[in-house]
């Protein structure tokens, strides 16, 4: 539904974000999926809400995180092994939370070299 989407209407990339647990197969559940390289991505928040109501910005990082992470793919990039890269694939939340929200030198440098080609 969301490759119908992107085609309707003037973007390059769409991010959908639903509230319901997400699967591939091979997985109990994913964080997110995305066409790689594609225009369609989607997040799922259903697992990345803290125990801890109060702890909005940690909900924020995650979402972000997973948002930035999907995208990426979508750009053409693939999972790194830098475990603080965002496209450092997380397995469980602590993944998510060690990681930081920005790509690592090495996936920019395969960013660049995406772009040149």
């Amino acid at each position: 539904m969301l490759e119908k989407q992107v085609q309707s209407i003037p973007m390059d990339r769409l991010l959908g974000i639903i509230g319901s647990d997400i699967y591939i197969p091979g997985m109990n559940f994913v964080f997110g999926e995305a066409r790689l390289p594609g225009q369609v991505a989607l997040i799922s928040t259903y697992r990345l809400k803290p125990i801890d109501p109060k702890k909005h910005r940690l909900y924020d990082d995650r979402v972000v995180k997973e948002a930035v992470h999907e995208l990426g793919h979508t750009l053409g990039l693939n999972h790194c092994q830098n475990d603080s890269c965002v496209m450092y694939f997380s397995e469980s939340l602590k993944d998510t939370d060690m990681k930081d929200s920005v790509l690592c030198e090495a996936c920019r440098r395969a960013l660049e070299e995406l772009r040149d080609e």
